[in-house]
């Protein structure tokens, strides 16, 4: 059995196209909220970053949702197997049916990005990695949608789909709020953006840099002050 094994939680990752990875990571830890009480997961996959929100806010609800089958069954067993069984439900469906009674405080989401090229040949992972499965269009438009007034939303994304992830936001009054350039190594280029958006414009988005390893090929003191709540690693 393939698990990754966190603090708190495990996650049972045999079915999932996408297994977890760093991008989700450094998205669950970054993330900020004030209190939320309700916390929405678009495209849960493992259910690693729903597990990671239950963690974090203590108080929060959270419903994850994925269209594929495998995915969403996976992630229904890890949180059943959490600490947080009772505050996390798991639905397999596509975002453009689910609907909530409710707007939420916080959404997040590590989307698929792969937006050129012939799609993977396993429909599961094609689901899981191209940018089709979830056009950004539709993932803006749900959010605009689902979050309340004063709410956020949080994503990942490739550092070059920026301009394209605001232009699809603004079209639906969904402002960038803050990035943060994620660098593969520190003196390198950026190879994600952490983004988060709310429905309130700002006219001077927040900007800042972080970087996963050093020069020698090491984990940062950053990463590892920003990441040892969840999988232990000590500065």
């Amino acid at each position: 059995m393939s698990v990754f094994r966190f603090r708190q939680f495990e996650i049972r990752q045999e079915s999932s196209a996408m297994k977890v990875g760093t991008d989700a990571m450094v998205l669950g830890a970054i993330v900020k909220g004030s209190r939320p009480q309700s916390i929405l997961d678009i495209g849960t996959g493992t259910g690693v970053l729903a597990l990671m929100m239950a963690q974090k806010f203590p108080e929060a609800r959270i419903d994850a949702i994925d269209i594929d089958p495998s995915a969403a069954a996976e992630a229904q067993i890890n949180a059943e197997n959490s600490p947080w069984s009772n505050r996390i439900r798991v639905y397999e469906c596509d975002l453009r049916s689910f609907q909530s009674p409710e707007k939420y405080d916080l959404i997040v989401s590590n989307p698929p990005y792969f937006t050129k090229g012939l799609l993977n040949p396993d429909h599961s992972r094609a689901l899981a990695r191209h940018e089709s499965a979830l056009p950004f269009q539709l993932l803006f438009s749900k959010v605009a949608e689902l979050l309340c007034v004063e709410g956020v939303f949080w994503m990942i994304a490739p550092a070059t789909a920026k301009d394209e992830l605001c232009a699809e936001a603004e079209r639906v009054n969904v402002w960038l709020n803050k990035h943060i350039a994620i660098l593969g190594k520190e003196g390198g280029a950026p190879v994600r953006n952490v983004l988060s958006f709310s429905l309130n414009r700002s006219e001077n988005s927040e900007g800042d840099t972080f970087a996963i390893r050093n020069e020698q090929g090491n984990y940062t003191d950053e990463y590892k002050a920003l990441t040892m709540d969840f999988h232990g690693v000590k500065v």
